[in-house]
């Protein structure tokens, strides 16, 4: 139950990072990837983590890792902020945004360390028609 707990607090705490703007850190302008893969790596003082985005013939492919280096609120030395990365896609019919699995150890169930692997695609509320990547960007999004 507890594991079916976390798991939907997760999914929400995400749909919901997808609705804000979150805030970069840096970008790669114009990394653009179509097809193909893109790595990018980034240490910031609130996180750091590393991403590898592949799209080809329709499929596309997202593994890497997030970390929050500054977990809890700002009474305990955090910043009370989740750590993901912000990818903006090319599609076939413009540009679209969504950001990877996050890290988020100050929720109940979070973790400050998160690895991911999925098809982004796969999500009701995940880019369609692929064609590339725009940009990457380590970014802190708060909820």
């Amino acid at each position: 139950m507890r594991g079916i707990l976390r798991a939907a607090a997760l999914a929400g705490a995400i749909g919901a990072a997808a609705l804000l703007p979150p805030t970069t850190a840096s970008a790669t302008p114009d990394a653009t990837a179509a097809p193909g893969c893109l790595t990018d790596s980034e240490t910031e003082d609130f996180g750091r983590g590393e991403i590898t985005v592949c799209v080809d013939d329709g499929g596309v492919r997202v593994t890497g890792y997030v970390e929050d280096l500054k977990p809890g609120g700002p009474f305990t030395g955090g910043d009370s902020g989740c750590v993901a990365w912000s990818i903006d896609w090319q599609t076939a019919t413009g540009t679209d945004s969504s950001s990877s699995h996050m890290a988020c150890p100050h929720f109940p169930g979070g973790e400050a360390y998160v690895e991911f692997d999925y098809d982004p695609t796969e999500s009701e509320y995940g880019p369609k028609d692929v064609t590339g990547v725009r940009d990457t960007s380590l970014a802190l999004v708060f909820m």
